[in-house]
């Protein structure tokens, strides 16, 4: 993952509308963290991005996809978004409360600033939320300057398919499934909308703080989808500047759901893969308790660390070198002790190391060693290896330079990849080190097995590659990730998920600190697993970043809901087993089995509402569960069974399920 985590390994383009979102993302998680007093655990009821735009609603275990942001419609002009999705964008949130302000820029030179505070209650999602166009110079309003704008609204998009033939108040009318012929088919000013689905059970309402007027649309775009778009006016006609505009709004979804019962099957005598276990990311990490405590409380079965090659160079000829190494090497050294694999990963050189020495902003993108550099690189990276060896007793099982697909922070095409893997695996093979190159260790999985097809064809380099790695962040698809495990097979190279992560976007303002990300978090560990085929999902990352603990005072550690979800995938399949065939017939259920000797572990994941499941082909044994839902993680209990086996379950929303056999 790189410094800045851009956007663009999920998507290239910056979003421009209410439903082009990088990912879901916050939620009430603690209203206060670790102050005078511990906040309350209350049910998240929503998600949103990380500049505070509305992104989900959640109602008895289901998550309704609802797009909500401030948007400016400028006269002659497409309208834009006024709280942005670019991750380099000026945007700050309050602690884990759910208040942001920020700002934007326009096309046409034009600026906003906005601010977005949430709160969750029995009454619903509630938005005291402004906007405020941006003087371009001193004392412009004072001169009457104001923005060529038609109008400054609130825009929500509802998924068309959940109300499509249901009925709108305060009209009452029916909602058409069939595109009505003014595709605008309500305006009227009034102070509160609701949308009630076909069979009057899903209910969305919106109030507003007054009487404003509103318009839905039934719109179907490439970039929005098939959604009903309600416009509330916030401001109609040119805007002057520092004219703050105001709106509250509150969104309340109820609903009762039928979930259809989950039929699960596992064969534990089917092997699909084999499958080492979990591992953690620990990129440079600072001196606070969560590496200590995740070490000690995740079962990490391999680890990607850091080569902070800038302090290596300044500390090489020291006496000792400084703290920051030293904690890294500790590190290295307990991998190596408890026999866990362990990558090494390039991010940064020293300036001098690129072809553009100080000329370009550190983090920048696609940068190239110099070709008059590598002799240096190939000795600082051997001199590296080397004192951990001597030292610490501890050598990397593989080195990687971190997403050079994207040069994120150093560059390579799929041919300079090649080249870069035959020249630094012959020097480290001189210098009799066991470490071999990671082949790929690329940005996202989205077709990007190609960039790694060169190195495949070349005899002489896949001599020296140990495995083959992708990044998941902004996940794939079931043919991307299979193409992973494809290529893999086909060089006959173990398959690493090197980064497992959901979007790169999320350090900041801690979006990840929500159950609705950790959800689909796991549901990236499941998709990943039944397509993907690896042997490793080494998760990013086991440190600060992205934590999952919370630091209170004192130093005390609490996990977060996350954690728990983390933790029985990590703690409770089994190291060096095989992932077994396993099926459910539930889109919302997702399934995972492996098994060692007599030790077979199933994880059920259930994305929605309460459900009941049938599991068919477990062997008999005693069996354990363990469920982790939003307000309890690591609940143990015993399973259902007949005859010895298991037979049946029943989910909680939005859960964990794990059934566990170790005799």
């Amino acid at each position: 993952m790189g410094v800045f985590s851009p956007f663009v390994r999920c998507d290239h383009r910056i979003p421009t509308s209410i439903r082009e979102i990088i990912l879901p993302m916050t939620l009430k998680t603690f209203l206060l963290l670790f102050g005078t007093a511990t906040a309350c655990l209350a049910a998240e009821q929503a998600t949103y991005t990380v500049a505070g735009g509305l992104t989900s609603l959640i109602a008895a275990g289901v998550e309704m996809p609802v797009n909500g942001g401030f948007f400016v419609s400028f006269t002659g002009v497409p309208g834009a978004l006024m709280q942005p999705h670019e991750q380099r964008a000026q945007v700050t949130r309050d602690g884990l409360r759910l208040s942001w302000k920020g700002s934007n820029s326009y096309a046409n030179g034009s600026k906003s600033e906005f601010t977005a505070d949430w709160t969750e209650s029995d009454a619903g999602v509630a938005l005291d939320g402004s906007v405020r166009a941006d003087a371009p110079f001193p004392g412009a309003k004072a001169f009457g300057f104001v923005l060529d704008t038609e109008s400054v609204d609130y825009v929500v998009d509802v998924p068309r398919a959940s109300f499509a033939g249901g009925r709108m108040e305060p009209s009452g009318g029916a909602i058409s499934p069939l595109q009505p012929a003014d595709p605008t088919f309500f305006r009227g000013e009034v102070d509160r909308l609701a949308l009630v689905d076909s069979r009057d059970n899903w209910r969305l309402t919106l109030a507003f703080d007054r009487t404003r007027p509103v318009s839905v649309t039934d719109l179907w775009t490439q970039e929005a989808g098939r959604v009903y778009r309600i416009r509330i006016q916030v401001h109609a006609g040119a805007w002057q500047v520092d004219d703050p505009l105001r709106l509250a709004l509150t969104l309340k979804l109820t609903g009762v759901p039928h979930a259809a019962p989950a039929n699960l099957t596992v064969d534990a005598s089917a092997a699909r893969h084999p499958f080492d276990g979990f591992g953690g990311n620990f990129r440079v990490f600072k001196e606070t308790p969560v590496v200590a405590y995740n070490l000690e409380n995740l079962q990490a079965s391999w680890a990607r660390i850091d080569f902070n090659a800038a302090a290596w160079e300044h500390d090489r000829d020291l006496p000792a070198p400084g703290a920051p190494l030293l904690r890294t090497f500790e590190l290295m050294r307990r991998m190596q002790q408890e026999k866990r694999p362990w990558i090494l990963s390039l991010w940064f050189l020293p300036e001098r190391y690129y072809t553009d020495p100080n000329q370009r902003p550190f983090g920048a993108f696609g940068r190239r060693i110099a070709p008059e550099r590598w002799p240096e690189f190939l000795d600082l990276l051997g001199g590296y290896l080397m004192y951990v060896k001597t030292h610490y007793g501890a050598e990397p099982d593989l080195f990687s330079f971190n997403e050079p697909d994207l040069g994120v922070s150093i560059g390579f095409t799929g041919e300079t990849h090649r080249d870069a893997i035959k020249r630094i695996g012959a020097r480290l093979a001189s210098l009799g080190l066991k470490t071999r190159l990671l082949l790929g260790d690329t940005a996202n999985p989205s077709d990007s097995h190609l960039f790694i097809l060169p190195t495949a064809a070349d005899p002489e380099a896949m001599r020296y590659v140990g495995a083959v790695s992708f990044h998941s962040w902004g996940n794939g698809t079931p043919e991307q990730y299979a193409a992973w495990g494809d290529v893999a097979e086909w060089v006959h190279r173990p398959l690493l998920v090197a980064e497992a992560g959901v979007d790169p976007g999320a350090y900041q303002n801690a979006a990840y600190d929500s159950y609705a990300y950790g959800l689909r978090e796991v549901r990236q560990f499941q998709e990943l697993l039944r397509y993907a085929r690896p042997q490793a999902l080494i998760y990013w990352q086991f440190t600060d970043d992205y934590s999952l603990v919370h630091v209170g005072p004192n130093n005390v550690v609490e996990p977060t809901p996350r954690f728990w979800l983390v933790k029985q995938f990590a703690n409770l399949t089994p190291l060096k087993s095989q992932a077994v065939t396993s099926s459910s017939d539930q889109p919302d259920v997702l399934i995972s089995a492996f098994a060692r000797g007599n030790e077979v572990v199933v994880h059920v994941l259930n994305l929605g509402p309460e459900c009941d499941a049938a599991i068919k082909g477990l062997p008999a044994g005693t069996w354990r569960t363990v469920t982790s839902t939003e307000a309890a993680g690591w609940q143990e209990g015993r399973a259902a069974a007949a005859a010895g086996s298991p037979c049946g379950m029943h989910l909680p929303a939005r859960s964990l399920t794990t059934l566990v056999r170790r005799e």
